[in-house]
């Protein structure tokens, strides 16, 4: 659910009607998961962190391993520990179709992307903006994957890597996209200009797989760790460039991209379940730390359709061993993380200088 990241003086009105139209195309039904879970078990408001009372809690997730956490709070049945009613599970059909839905109170909690988060709250009226209330993904997660052929090795240096790609074709999910702004960004890390290559939109990882196996694409930039390195399995190709790996320029290894947001008004209002579900998560990221082999099997019959157990294992050591450590305790989000951020999104036109600081972007209870 990589979203398109609108031009930072992209009106509200438009945002929200870009996410409108998807949303009538869709029609609610189709947004919706087919099981869930309430305060029914006989542990029902038990765990530490539980709400007060039972409550209403609407999530928006996708699948995919940047939200698995959220399917293991499903699977494992935790929400009813702590006292949070989570009977349907949202699926935007978009990022951008999230924020509609978040802005416009349909959604309580999500995931999302930090610089549509900056963006969407930079164009929102106050208490309708989405403000982040936990880091979820304390990393980057692209990286530029390519086909078969001869590319430098995985010894050569980022500046070497991107200049093997001087001339190509790249596929992005969409013009205008995280993807495409993030391959932006790394071009001019990396000493090129933005015509040194050509972005072609071609969706998520399943149709860019069968697009480079045509031979349209000579690369593709990933937008999650798992989704990266099945789209090389199964096209022949490898991860040309991790974005977190040594050597790579800070403004792109150092980001954070995935934060959990709720809309202003209601992290203010509803303070109390907004820490009971940062705790369900809490819960959900130990259960996988002690659970890894089931953990992965989950991950792959739930977002690779049992397609890729090899990848599933490697994410799960992935997030065990490198991105866990990283994690602030309940999901806690520093300074230095969304200052950065904010470098980001303004280099990449997603916010305009001064629009967003840490203090009114984060709600208070988050704060490291």
């Amino acid at each position: 659910m990589r979203p398109t990241i609108t031009e930072v003086r992209t009106s509200r009105r438009t945002v929200l009607r870009m996410a409108g139209a998807s949303l009538l195309a869709a029609g609610a039904g189709g947004l919706l998961a087919a099981c869930g879970d309430g305060p029914s078990s006989a542990t029902s408001g038990s765990a530490k962190g539980a709400a007060a009372h039972p409550t209403p809690f609407r999530v928006a997730t996708a699948p995919g391993d940047n939200y698995f956490i959220d399917a293991v709070n499903l699977d494992q049945k935790q929400y009813g520990k702590y006292n949070l009613e989570v009977p349907k599970f949202l699926y935007p059909s978009s990022g951008v179709q999230g924020m509609q839905l978040q802005t416009a109170g349909q959604i309580d909690g999500q995931m999302q992307d930090t610089l549509l988060t900056m963006t969407t709250f930079a164009n929102s009226r106050p208490g309708e903006r989405p403000v982040i209330i936990g880091m979820r993904i304390p990393e980057t997660t692209y990286s530029i994957v390519v086909g078969k052929g001869n590319w430098p090795a995985d010894s050569a240096s980022f500046a070497e890597k991107m200049a093997a790609l001087k001339g190509k074709t790249i596929g992005v999910t969409a013009i205008g996209a995280g993807a495409d702004k993030q391959l932006r960004l790394a071009l001019h890390q990396g000493g090129l200009t933005d015509s040194d290559v050509t972005p072609l939109a071609v969706g998520q990882t399943t149709p860019a797989i069968a697009q480079m196996n045509a031979g349209k694409i000579d690369a593709y930039v990933g937008i999650t760790y798992a989704t990266a390195r099945l789209m090389a399995a199964q096209t022949g190709g490898r991860v040309l460039i991790d974005f977190t790996s040594a050597g790579v320029p800070d403004l792109l290894s150092k980001q954070q991209v995935d934060v959990l947001i709720a809309r202003e008004e209601y992290a203010k209002s509803n303070a109390d379940a907004c820490k009971a579900w940062l705790a369900a998560q809490w819960e959900a990221k130990d259960w996988i730390l002690a659970n890894r082999d089931q953990a992965a099997e989950l991950l792959n019959k739930g977002s690779f359709d049992g397609r890729g157990l090899d990848v599933s294992k490697q994410y799960i050591q992935h997030f065990s061993d490198t991105v866990v450590p990283k994690l602030q305790p309940q999901w806690k989000v520093t300074k230095e993380a969304i200052d950065l951020m904010i470098k980001v999104a303004t280099q990449t036109g997603a916010a305009a200088p001064g629009q967003i600081t840490y203090e009114t972007l984060v709600a208070d209870f988050a704060r490291a």
